[in-house]
C-alpha cells in the first residue's frame, strides 16, 4: 500500500488571494487620493500667543495654521505665501490679538505709521454695517437722527478711519440697541468741533475700500 502523498499548497499562487490583495491596495490608493482632494484647507498666519498693539512683531509670534475659510473672507487674511507690507523687524502690531487669531491684512503696520489715537463711537443699530469687522475702514458721518429736524445736513467728520474693534451690542438711549465701535485716528483729525458733532449728532458709519 502506497503512502498518501502530501499535497503541496502555495497560497501566494491562489488567484483569489492575489485578487483580494490587489483590491485592498487599489482601495487604499483611491481613498488617499479622495482624502487629499477633499482637503481644501489653506495655510494662514496666526499668532502663537497674545500680542499687544504697538509691540514689535517677532518671527516667533507667527505660526502657520491650516483652515478653511469662506469665499467672502479668505481674501482678508494673510496666507503663508503672501508678502508682508515690510520686513518683520520694521513691523508692529496694529491692535491687540489673542492667541490663535488669524492675521488679517490690517493686523500689521509699519513702525511709525500706526494710528495716533483711539476714538470710541456709540452707533445706533442700523447705522453701521452689521458684518463690520476689525481692520476695515469706514467714513464717519454725523447728522440729525430719526425724528429730529433735518434742516442741518449730514457731514462727514472722519474719512477712512480704521476699525480697531467692532464692539458688541449694548442698551442705548431710549432702550434702542447701540454698539460701541472703536476707530483709529491720526494727529490733527480730532478738532473740537468734530468731537462736539460726534457727541451731539447721530453717527453713521459707511464702509469704504
Amino acid at each position: 500500500m502506497k503512502a498518501a502523498q502530501r499535497i503541496s499548497v502555495h497560497p501566494w499562487r491562489d488567484p483569489r488571494l492575489l485578487l483580494g490583495i490587489m483590491l485592498v491596495l487599489l482601495s487604499t490608493v483611491v481613498g488617499a487620493k479622495l482624502f487629499a482632494a477633499q482637503d481644501d484647507t489653506v495655510a494662514y498666519w496666526s499668532v502663537r500667543a497674545s500680542v499687544a498693539a504697538g509691540d514689535e512683531v517677532q518671527r516667533g509670534d507667527l505660526v502657520s495654521t491650516r483652515v478653511r475659510l469662506g469665499s467672502s473672507t479668505r481674501e482678508s487674511y494673510l496666507q503663508v505665501i503672501d508678502e508682508f507690507p515690510a520686513r518683520i523687524d520694521e513691523l508692529v502690531w496694529a491692535r491687540d490679538l489673542s492667541a490663535g487669531s488669524l492675521l488679517d491684512d490690517s493686523a500689521l503696520v509699519i513702525d511709525g505709521e500706526q494710528d495716533a489715537g483711539e476714538l470710541p463711537l456709540n452707533v445706533a443699530s442700523g447705522s453701521y454695517p452689521t458684518d463690520l469687522r476689525s481692520g476695515e475702514s469706514v467714513d464717519v458721518w454725523v447728522g440729525p437722527g430719526p425724528g429730529e429736524p433735518s434742516e442741518d445736513k449730514s457731514a462727514r467728520v472722519l474719512h477712512s478711519a480704521r476699525v480697531l474693534s467692532a464692539g458688541g451690542d449694548s442698551a442705548g438711549v431710549g432702550g434702542s440697541l447701540a454698539r460701541t465701535i472703536l476707530v483709529g485716528v491720526g494727529d490733527g483729525e480730532l478738532a473740537d468741533n468734530t468731537l462736539s458733532a460726534i457727541s451731539a449728532g447721530h453717527v453713521t458709519l459707511v464702509r469704504v475700500p
